[in-house]
């Protein structure tokens, strides 16, 4: 008998954005409800096995719904799913797990490392319970050493294939109307601030050259990291440190050029003037409804306006480049962790048998077919991407964006440095949503975040060697990496 997560099965419980952004990839989060009850249940009740899955996994929701259904009628079994948002999630999970009642199947919090749920007892390996070849059907950069895999036994797995999620989406009719051919869009810096500006002076306040999510600092943020990079920055994703030279790069030249670049469309009075206060969902309704002609969001949005916006003409097109072109390519780390099998479940067999079939060909074709998703299994995009736009931002997305190093990847003992690493504040995200503001004094802000960044980091490394972590500043540097190429696992081996 185990007793049910009473957090997870309130009647009427509903699902919120967290982050503006979908699998990642990583996911956007609309509001959606889940019903479910409080009683207490056991796990082999009248014959019939139940399986608890919780996520955070609403992009897929009808999939999995139809998902489970056939796994039940299929394996004389009940699926108890639940969909959580983001901090309901973190908090329900870290209970349950506290509790000892923890689902059968439950997706790795945001933020927590793979070592410390292993360390800690959360997930049993699923090596022993998987059928021979599985592990083979993921492609490459899918499953990592300190990120789904502890000393060779694969703990967790990727939702989905990481991508990058800073692309431009470009609104036809808005364009149009102000006189822009959407047959020559710009490549540059000077010509995307050009068009913004004339986008923005041809629309009197109906429409605007840009908007942004600016209410989330993190999507802020992944934006600037993005346009550093294409400025040479060698800015690693959103919370991973990379170094150069022994100092990380958060006030480097490459950096305040992508500030000058955003600062600039700020003086130019391109942004939608509600900006800085929307959260990411609403600036994608609002460029929907034709009140800006350029939104950077990721592929999430594409099958959201086919859905609900159907009469929305977009396109997406690659970030635009510094004058003198691109030093970087927009940078983005392998597959994320997502999905385990409990230490503590009853049913380990019937969780490693559900787990294979979301990562089959039949459900994996299903969610990539709807638009949005990027597989992480070999060749599933190739055959069953149908969308247009999904499949010009998948193409986009694989010529512009470079996979970059992680640290953890090279050395898991990382993951305790980011585990006793104090946050900076104000972070690069919230000097971004100044400038949105229109402040100007961001270099002062930038250095600054470098000095106090780079303290805490020097202290969080000192504390996890302490702790015994074998693991040094010299683990963040990455003196091959060039971020005009992909770094792959030949990158690590001859690092």
């Amino acid at each position: 008998m185990k007793k049910r997560i009473a957090a997870l099965f309130m009647a009427g419980l509903m699902v919120v954005s967290a982050a503006g952004c979908g699998p990642n990839v990583s996911g956007e989060k609309e509001t959606q409800k889940e019903e479910a009850s409080t009683e207490k249940k056991d796990d082999d009740k009248g014959g019939e096995k139940v399986l608890q899955v919780v996520d955070m996994s609403d992009s897929t929701k009808a999939r999995r719904e139809e998902y489970n259904k056939k796994f039940e009628e299929e394996n004389n079994c009940k699926v108890e799913y639940t969909v959580l948002s983001g901090d309901q999630y973190q908090t329900t999970i870290n209970s349950s797990i506290k509790a000892n009642t923890a689902p059968d199947l439950f997706a790795l919090p945001s933020g927590v490392k793979l070592s410390t749920a292993v360390e800690e007892g959360w997930y049993m390996p699923m090596n022993d319970y998987v059928e021979e070849g599985f592990f083979d059907t993921f492609s490459e950069g899918s499953l990592n050493e300190g990120v789904t895999t502890m000393d060779g036994q694969v703990y967790v797995l990727p939702e989905a294939a990481n991508i990058v999620n800073t692309l431009v989406f470009y609104n036809e009719t808005v364009l149009e109307d102000a006189g822009v051919d959407v047959n020559n869009l710009p490549k540059t810096w000077t010509e995307f601030r050009e068009v913004c500006k004339q986008v923005t002076e041809a629309g009197k306040g109906k429409y605007y050259g840009m908007i942004e999510g600016g209410k989330q600092v993190n999507r802020l943020e992944i934006a600037i990291r993005a346009l550093s990079n294409l400025a040479g920055s060698k800015s690693n994703d959103i919370g991973v440190i990379s170094m150069v030279d022994g100092k990380n790069v958060l006030a480097s030249d490459a950096m305040v050029q992508a500030f000058d670049f955003y600062s600039g469309l700020v003086q130019d009075r391109s942004f939608h003037p509600d900006s800085a206060n929307l959260a990411a969902p609403e600036a994608r309704a609002l460029f929907a409804q034709n009140q800006a002609a350029f939104l950077i969001q990721g592929a999430w949005c594409i099958s959201t306006w086919e859905k609900e916006n159907p009469d929305l003409k977009f396109g997406v097109m690659p970030m635009p480049e510094p004058d003198d072109g691109a030093k970087g390519g927009l940078p983005y780390i392998g597959a994320q962790p997502w999905m385990g099998i409990s230490k503590n479940s009853d049913n380990p067999e019937l969780a490693a048998k559900y787990l294979q079939g979301l990562y089959s060909e039949e459900y994996q074709s299903g969610v990539v077919e709807d638009g949005g998703f990027v597989s992480a299994i070999e060749g599933i995009n190739e055959k069953y991407m149908k969308d247009g736009v999904m499949k010009e931002y998948y193409t986009i997305a694989k010529e512009q964006g470079k996979l970059c190093p992680d640290p953890i990847v090279a050395k898991a003992d990382a993951a305790k440095v980011y585990a006793n690493v104090t946050e900076v504040s104000p972070n690069l995200g919230q000097i971004v949503q100044g400038v949105l503001t229109g402040k100007t004094d961001y270099k002062e802000s930038l250095q600054t975040l470098s000095d106090n960044t780079q303290k805490a980091w020097d202290e969080a490394i000192a504390k996890a060697q302490e702790g015994g972590a074998d693991v040094s500043a010299a683990d963040f540097e990455f003196a091959n990496w060039n971020p005009l190429e992909d770094y792959t696992t030949e990158s690590y081996n001859n690092r």
